[in-house]
């Protein structure tokens, strides 16, 4: 409920209470002060609604349709705020996909270059070279290299670790193989 409205409400009732009051206590010295009759043992009678209560009942569907529109924006604004968030995530994410693009576009290249440089190498040289590489690196590119480049340079490797790497491609090359076990 906006407050504006609010403070007036209160003005309004305030001024209505001090009217009550100030025609109440006029009576009330010329009347008893009030008790609930009681006509029988056991029953007591029902007084009328005094101004306050009449009151809130009047502005109390006013007040339930303030608060329901209070809600109502509440959660129209928090659904644009997620909105925004989204859209913004969105935004980042399609940034980030981009950036990876590139990055597998340059190690592709990257990658491409070494392989031709490999490929151009002498067999022992190279072969010394992909003996100290990880075994992951040597075996692209070794898949890479022709056939005859590649089984030359695995020729002049160490045996075991021709070995490791000939299995590796094997692994890679043949999905198969990775699920028999």
């Amino acid at each position: 409920m906006p407050r504006h409205m609010n403070r007036s409400r209160k003005a309004c009732f305030l001024a209505c209470a001090a009217v009550a009051i100030a025609i109440t206590s006029g009576a009330a010295t010329a009347q008893a002060p009030r008790h609930k009759p009681v006509d029988e043992p056991g029953t007591e009678a029902v007084l009328p609604p005094q101004d306050s209560e009449l009151y809130c009942k009047n502005i109390a569907e006013a007040a339930s349709d303030a608060r329901v529109k209070w809600q109502t924006w509440k959660l129209i604004s928090l659904e644009a705020r997620l909105r925004d968030r989204i859209a913004e995530l969105q935004r980042k994410e399609n940034e980030f996909e981009l950036w990876v693009k590139r990055r597998e576009d340059l190690l592709n290249e990257v990658e491409d270059q070494v392989v031709s440089i490999i490929a151009r190498m002498r067999p022992e040289a190279a072969a010394a070279q992909l003996s100290t590489t990880d075994e992951e690196a040597a075996v692209g590119v070794l898949l890479k290299l022709k056939s005859r480049i590649a089984s030359s340079i695995l020729d002049e490797m160490e045996p075991s670790r021709a070995a490791q790497l000939t299995q590796s491609m094997m692994g890679l090359t043949n999905p198969e193989a990775q699920r028999s076990f």
